[in-house]
Order: structure tokens, then sequence, then C-alpha cells
């Protein structure tokens, strides 16, 4: 048990110590507080509290009873304050009453004291009040301080963490491009320099013919003529043949930084065309082609209400009906993972579907998307992408009409809708054309006006926008950007074609221009695009706006 060190500050020998008397400010044992305190002149009016009770009480509680017949005269040191003048609000001794107070309003001093005594014993209740409100709020605001200090540590100590995560990811993708770059580059430039070395040596040896021959020619003795034929080699050097054309390589540039995905973008050696083949139509205009797995090939001529088969032979395109509904007039197209086409119709809800290409054969019914209207439509492995539109005017667009996109799986059951960006604004104005390339990247090309002018949309996996092509400055200088088809190939890169501009648009996998197809290859109007299964592109093109008049199909190799 802890002793206890306090001792009577009037004895100063007992530590049994009860009593604290406010007015002395001393503490006291129970003999002193009877037989000494008490007995003191004027301690009658001392407040004398016990220990316990006095560590319980506020400051207004422990107020000294003073004794106010004994104040002094701040002017007049020889004089006690009798009064106090309210309206000065001084105390005042006699002198000072007749001096300059008489007329003013008194009031008696021990009245002012209990008075003033009481204001301050409320205000100080009010502040006892404030500072239980305060101390709680200090106790609060340190709570959420502690908190939102830890919450700042935490998630600082995750920012440097994921900036970590990132460095690795930007080097070793930079470290990967350095590589590829490399593989492109490093043999070819080994190539070219044997090359140049080896022609260097050819030079070196014609160099020193040419300099011993030209010191025969001026030498002063006849006989160096005759000897030297047999000191020279007369075999000049065959001429190499140059093996090496210009590789065009692209840098495409990512134009967002997506979490875990190639920061930098891509490099590419810029593909060559070669027009193998050009078939003549009967037909005004070739819409839409596809291949089937049995290498059937198929065609839409543009608003007929007929699907044929077609052959290429002898620089013509021969065409076969198998099917003709006269309600049907196909918008797009689109093959299943088994093998049948399905396509989407002008003004309609619902989607048609062909499964035999024999002559008579019967379009039915797949599904419909009432009340909207079907546009573009694409098939994967696992999903059917298709396009819609309210039924209301195309253009302009209104904040009340619907565009975008609708998943759906092969029971026709709606998986998901893609219609508005993370920020709430229209991915679509209307999504004409619908393909996925070697990512699952949705990419459509969506018509923004009556003329059919417009741009390629590219979304992610989970419907984010990851870019838009307007079109090219170089292409499209004349002629406003007119997609009319896309179709993607086994290494990513999109095709687009640019029927007013008479070009096809390869894009790289982040919407850079990487080269094109152009009327210097021969192609004019534009209008489908297929990759058959050898990996040969196929153009269908109109007939209007054409130097002869005539609708084609290109076949097209592609470099890789």
């Amino acid at each position: 048990m802890a002793q206890n060190l306090m001792v009577c500050q009037f004895c100063e020998t007992s530590n049994e110590i009860k009593y604290k008397c406010v007015n002395c400010d001393l503490i006291l044992c129970e003999g002193c507080k009877i037989k000494i305190h008490t007995k003191i002149k004027k301690t009658e009016v001392h407040k004398v509290l016990d220990l316990k009770e006095f560590s319980n009480l506020g400051a207004s509680e422990t107020i000294r009873h003073l004794d106010l017949k004994d104040i002094q005269c701040s002017i007049h040191n020889a004089e006690q304050c009798i009064i106090y003048c309210e309206d000065c609000k001084v105390l005042l001794c006699a002198v000072c009453l007749l001096e300059s107070h008489r007329t003013h309003n008194l009031t008696k001093i021990d009245e002012v004291y209990y008075r003033n005594v009481k204001e301050l014993q409320e205000l100080d209740k009010k502040n006892h009040q404030e500072l239980h409100f305060y101390d709680d709020l200090v106790k609060e605001l340190k709570q959420i301080k502690s908190v939102e200090n830890d919450q700042y540590t935490e998630i600082k100590q995750r920012i440097l963490k994921k900036e970590s995560e990132l460095k690795d990811i930007i080097t070793k993708q930079r470290e990967n491009l350095i590589t590829e770059l490399d593989k492109l580059w490093k043999p070819r430039e080994e190539e070219m320099s044997r090359q140049l070395k080896d022609t260097a040596e050819r030079c070196d040896a014609l160099t020193r013919n040419k300099a011993q021959i030209e010191e025969t020619f001026q030498s002063h003795n006849a006989t160096t003529i005759f000897t030297a034929s047999g000191k020279l080699d007369n075999d000049v050097p065959a001429r190499p043949v140059n093996t090496i054309s210009v590789q065009k390589l692209l840098f495409s540039e990512n134009a967002t930084l997506d979490d875990n995905k190639e920061a930098f973008g891509s490099i590419l050696t810029i593909p060559e065309f070669r027009i193998t083949g050009t078939f003549t139509s009967e037909l005004p205009s070739i819409y839409k082609i596809q291949t089937l797995a049995n290498s059937t090939n198929i065609l839409y001529p543009l608003g007929e209400t007929t699907i044929k088969s077609f052959k290429l032979k002898d620089s013509k395109c021969e065409t076969t009906t198998v099917a003709k509904d006269e309600k049907v007039i196909v918008r797009d197209t689109t093959k299943t993972n088994n093998n049948k086409l399905l396509f989407t119709v002008a003004s309609s809800s619902e989607i048609k579907c062909l499964s035999t290409f024999t002559p008579d054969s019967k379009i039915e019914t797949f599904t419909s998307i009432s009340p909207l209207y079907a546009s573009g439509i694409h098939a994967t492995n696992n999903n059917i992408l298709i396009g819609f539109r309210d039924n209301g005017e195309l253009f302009p667009l209104q904040e009340e009409n619907r565009r975008g996109i609708l998943v759906y799986d092969y029971n026709c059951r709606h998986m998901r809708t893609y219609e508005y960006d993370t920020n709430n604004q229209r991915l679509f104005t209307l999504p004409n054309v619908i393909t996925t390339n070697i990512n699952e990247d949705i990419c459509v090309i969506d018509s923004t006006n009556n003329t059919w002018e417009g741009r390629v949309v590219v979304l992610g996996e989970y419907g984010n926008l990851k870019w838009a092509y307007n079109g090219h400055p170089s292409i499209n200088s004349k002629n406003n950007f007119n997609p009319m088809d896309l179709v993607t190939t086994s290494k990513g890169l999109m095709l687009v074609s640019d029927r007013n501009s008479n070009a096809v648009h390869m894009l790289s996998m982040e919407g850079c221009l990487v080269t094109s197809l152009n009327e210097s290859h021969g192609i004019e109007r534009p209008v489908s695009l297929n990759i058959n299964q050898s990996g040969q592109l196929q153009i269908g093109c109109s007939y209007r706006g054409t130097k002869d008049g005539l609708g084609k199909l290109h076949t097209v190799d592609i470099s890789s």
C-alpha cells in the first residue's frame, strides 16, 4: 500500500489530512481544523471542504468566502470600499462617493459580488459543458485522423506497390519489344553487312586491276603491254544480285494505357498487297461475302432479296441463286460456329437463318429482338453480337433514341448490352457492321449520318471504349470516311472498305493506319470484304462511279 507523503500544512506533522480550506488554500488534519483553524480571526467565513468532496467539485463550486468589508480602495489607499457604482462599474470608498459618484446608480457591494458570482458560476457551467463537447470532438477528430492516416498509409503503399508492378510490366514490355525489333533487324543487318563486305571486296579487286592497267598504259617500256595480260586477272567479277528489298516496319503506339495490357503498342512489318485476280460480275454491287466451312462462297447483291453462291472462273464471278424471299433485304451477315448463316434484315426485328446452300434453300427465322430493329451482326464461338436501334428515324440521333449492341448466347438468351461508356456517353450512332479480333475486342462500323459516313469503334473485353478511327488525312483528303465493311486477319490487323475514297484501310490493333489498298492497285468503289479459308482477301465492289461501269470481285494476297 502506497504511503501518504502529504502532511497537514498547519501542524506540519500529521499525515491524516482530511480537509482543504478554500480561502487559505491549505490542507488540514482533523485536529488543526477544530483546534486551530476555527480560532483564527475571520476564518469563520472561510469555506472548508472535505478533500474527497473537493476533488469532485468544479472551480465555481469551490469559490472562497471573502471578507467584502475589507476591500481597499484602489485610489484612496487608507479607505475601504463601501459601495459599487453601476454606471462606472467600479468599487467606491466614501471619498470616491462624495467626490464624483453621488448621483450615480449605486448598489451594495455584496449584492454585486453575489450577482457576479452567480453569473460566473453559470458561465463556468456553460464552459464546463462546452469543454465536454470539445473533449468529445477532440477524441472524435483524433479517431478520424487515426483512421484516415491508416487509410492514407495503406493506399499510399498500394500506389507505390502498383507503381513498382507497372514499372516491372513496362520494363518487361519494353524488353519484349526491343527483342522483337532485334529479331526483325539483326538478321537483315548481318545479311546486308555480308553483302556490303562482298561488294567492297569485288570493288577492291576491280580497282586494283584498273590501277595496274593504267600503270601499264603510262609505261615507256613497250614490253609491259605484252606481259601485262599475264599478270592481271582477266576475269571481271560477276555482278551480285541484290536479294534484299526495303522492309517497312511500323511502331503502332497505344492511345491509352490499360492495366496489365501492352503500354507501348506493337511493332509491325508493313504487309504488301498483290492482286491475284479480278472477276467481273453481272451484279451491280457485291454487298456481302461469306466463305463457309466447306468452301462454299456466298454473296448478297445490294438491295436485292436473293442470296447467291458464286465461283470465280475465267475472270468471271459466276453466281447461282440459293435462296430468295421478297421480304428479305440483307443488312449484315455472319457465319455461326455450326456453319449456318445468320443475317439481319432492313427495318426488321428478326434475325434470319440459312442452313443449306443449294438452290431453293429455305430462309428461316432464328430469333427476334422486338421491339428493337437489328442492324449489324457477328457470331463468335460462344455468343452472337447484334447491333440494334429503336424503330424511330435513323438520323439525326435524338436523346430518346436507343443504339447499341446486344450479346446473346446460341440459345437466344440475352447476356448483356453495350450502349453507354463508363461516363454514360453513347458508344454508337448506328452499329451497322460488327466483327471481333484475336483479342476478342468488338470492332464496329458506326454510321453517323444519312450519307453513311462513319467511323470504326473498338470495344475491349468488358465493353470499354478502346479507340475510334475516323479515317486518315492521307486517304480521306477529298472524301469523308465512308466505311462499308470490315474484317480482321489472323494477326489482328483490321481491313476496312472505304467506298467513296476507293480504298481499303489496314489498321493495327491500336487503331493506327498501317497501309492501304487503293486505285493504284485497281480498286474502285470497294464495298464488301471477306477472308477465305486460305487467308486470301476478297473485295466486292460496286459498279456505280467506276471507269468501266462494272461490278467486280478482286482476290488479294497479303504478305506476312
